[in-house]
Order: structure tokens, then sequence, then C-alpha cells
């Protein structure tokens, strides 16, 4: 198993949303959550649950029968990223369910990239973390 936190891929998928974070700070200052229950369920429970149903057992389900690939994106990432995104309808609006698109395919790539559950986990809590934390 490879050791993804010496992938390069996955160190610049993990640094990646910093200048946007930093924009958004310069533009809007901090004025993300700051009730620590909250902040834990949508920086930690919530991206560890949704990783290991997703990229732990739904990508690599799919990705036993839908072999096709497309340079760095599998059919089976996409179907994943697509489920991902009609979840999120479930309890956000529409614009905000597909922002989740893009992040859900990265979370997928490292997953098929380095075999190893922990590192979309950790790149989910990060995205969440910078996301919450600003603007909550």
């Amino acid at each position: 198993m490879r050791k993804f936190y010496k992938d390069p891929i996955f160190l610049l998928m993990l640094l990646a949303p910093l200048p946007v974070w930093i924009w958004l700070f310069a533009i809007e200052g901090i004025t993300g959550i700051t009730e620590l229950a909250v902040l834990l369920n949508l920086v930690l429970l919530y991206p560890i649950v949704e990783e290991l149903i997703f990229r732990g057992a739904i990508q690599p389900l799919l990705a036993r029968w839908l072999k096709q690939r497309w340079l760095i994106l599998s059919l089976a990432n996409l179907t994943t990223s697509s489920l991902f995104v009609l979840v999120h309808l479930v309890n956000h609006s529409p614009a905000w369910a597909i922002a989740t698109f893009i992040p859900s395919l990265a979370f997928g790539y490292i997953q098929e990239r380095t075999n190893n559950i922990a590192a979309p986990i950790i790149l989910h809590c990060t995205y969440n973390a910078g996301y919450f934390l600003l603007l909550g």
C-alpha cells in the first residue's frame, strides 16, 4: 500500500484550496461556524461517514462493473460523485449540491490513486474545515 501522505498529488490536493481560503478570508474575514459541536460534525463526523460510504464502499463496488476510464477519471468515480451530489440535494440547495461534484471527483481520484481510505477522508475533512471555519 502506498504511503498516501508522501504522494505529491495528495499533497497538492491538500494545499490546493489554500489560495481560495486566503482570498475568501481577505474578502469576508472569518464568518464561519463557531459552535464546536456543529463544527466537529461538519469537519469530522460527516466527512468520515461520507467517505466510508462513498469512497470506501460504493466506488469500489461500482469499479468492479464499470471499467471505463478517461485519463484520470473512472466511470465508477463519476457515478459515485453523481450519487454524492444527489445525496447532498436532500439537505442543500441545488447549487450547493452541484458544487460538491468537483471535490467529490478529487476524493474519488485520490482513493483510486492511493487505495487508502484515509486519503479522501483527510482531504474531505480539510476542505470542510476551510470552508466552514471561514464561511459556515
